[in-house]
């Protein structure tokens, strides 16, 4: 239980930044409710309202939170990061171990996975955390469309699409105790930034120049998008 305490204090402390009161709710047996993030303890998923914030260009965000980098984000939200992070405690995950390094890093620029190109030379860290499924859906004409994140993106460097497999949830950090990634609002990243929250474990992860909107599988801007994360190897008690 010690992992869920810093959360739960961040609910209620004035400096995570955002609504500070809301109640976790239990909808049913398995199912709670905070703020607009809901869970599911059986199904280790979370899941939250989002819309398209972009249709179209290179992009270092899959979702950020609506007061965030919304220019280079897919996806934009009004779900709370803290709420949406403790969500995924109770369900089960871990995330990076906030070290000494991962505590003292400099925020981004921080591409730390990739050394040829890291932004900050030599990089001391790689960015950790358990594996997340990442899928996004919305309403057509013809039904409810589902579709992994991943589809949604492109590689330039390799003109081919986003390989299909998990994203890395690491957590974010908190530094002088803050939630880093509350007050920077970035939830899921495409360019290693371990101050968001999930990142992006594929190759080219340290290039900010290649990630672009596969515009043709998407609906129009501002259409509403519902994100799930899935907890794919719950985190060992």
């Amino acid at each position: 239980m010690a992992s869920l305490v810093l959360p739960l204090l961040l609910i209620v402390s004035p400096r995570s930044g955002g609504q500070t009161n809301e109640p976790l709710k239990q909808i049913s047996r398995d199912i709670f409710q905070l703020g607009a993030v809901r869970l599911d303890k059986n199904r280790k998923t979370v899941q939250f309202p989002a819309q398209l914030n972009m249709k179209e260009g290179v992009m270092e965000y899959l979702l950020v939170n609506a007061r965030g980098k919304t220019y280079e984000s897919l996806l934009r939200t009004d779900a709370e990061p803290y709420h949406i992070h403790l969500a995924m405690l109770l369900i089960g995950v871990k995330g990076a171990p906030q070290s000494a390094a991962l505590l003292n890093a400099p925020s981004a620029p921080f591409h730390v996975n990739r050394p040829g190109a890291a932004s900050n030379s030599p990089p001391v860290l790689a960015i950790q955390g358990d594996a997340v499924t990442i899928e996004l859906a919305w309403q057509t004409a013809d039904g409810r469309k589902l579709m992994p994140a991943e589809d949604c993106m492109m590689n330039l460097a390799t003109k081919t699409n986003a390989s299909h497999g998990s994203w890395t949830y690491n957590g974010s950090r908190v530094v002088n105790g803050i939630f880093v990634a509350q007050r920077e609002a970035s939830i899921v990243a495409l360019v290693d930034d371990i101050d968001a929250m999930a990142n992006n474990p594929r190759p080219g992860s340290d290039n900010d120049l290649i990630w672009q909107i596969n515009s043709k599988v998407l609906p129009p801007t501002n259409t509403p998008v519902e994100v799930t994360f899935k907890l794919e190897t719950p985190a060992q008690k």
